[in-house]
């Protein structure tokens, strides 16, 4: 498994638990916005430089920008469940996940 799937997952992991991903950042938000952004932080190069790329941020911010970024996707209805489990299969940043780019 590469690490971009692997910081994905992390970053499911952190939004969803066993409730649904608006649940839990309504729920638990700082906790969850930490776990994410620790998981970010801890993504290999590769992964940094895409998603710095993908949403024109700096490596200084990237963690939290992404975090942020994907917390307000799933919570103004977005992206679901089923797209982030398609980007962990994928790895892909589609047009779906345009709202990344700020």
């Amino acid at each position: 498994m590469n690490s971009k799937s692997l910081i994905l997952i992390a970053v499911s992991a952190t939004l969803c638990g066993c409730s649904t991903l608006q649940d839990d950042l309504k729920n638990k938000p700082e906790r969850m916005m930490a776990s994410c952004v620790r998981q970010v932080e801890a993504a290999n190069a590769k992964f940094k430089e895409h998603a710095m790329t993908y949403m024109g941020v700096r490596r200084e911010g990237l963690a939290k920008v992404f975090c942020e970024r994907l917390a307000a996707g799933v919570a103004d209805g977005r992206i679901t469940q089923y797209d982030v489990n398609e980007l962990i299969r994928t790895g892909q940043l589609t047009s779906k996940f345009a709202f990344l780019k700020g």
